[in-house]
């Protein structure tokens, strides 16, 4: 497993990073009735798993 690709950021920068931040905010948005009712700690998590889910759907999606 090529650990380097799977922990860098993709290439076009700004497109990445503009694919990531729309994942983040559709997955907050989408998991808001599981994680509303928990809390802090709860939201924290989900924020967490939202960012990791993003980033790698936005490495497949760019992957060359």
């Amino acid at each position: 497993m090529n650990w380097k690709f799977w922990l860098t950021a993709a290439e076009p920068r700004p497109r990445y990073v503009l694919m990531v931040a729309i994942g983040v905010v559709l997955m907050m948005s989408l998991t808001y009735p599981v994680w509303a009712p928990g809390g802090a700690p709860m939201a924290a998590f989900s924020a967490i798993m939202a960012v990791i889910i993003a980033h790698v759907s936005a490495k497949l999606i760019m992957k060359p």
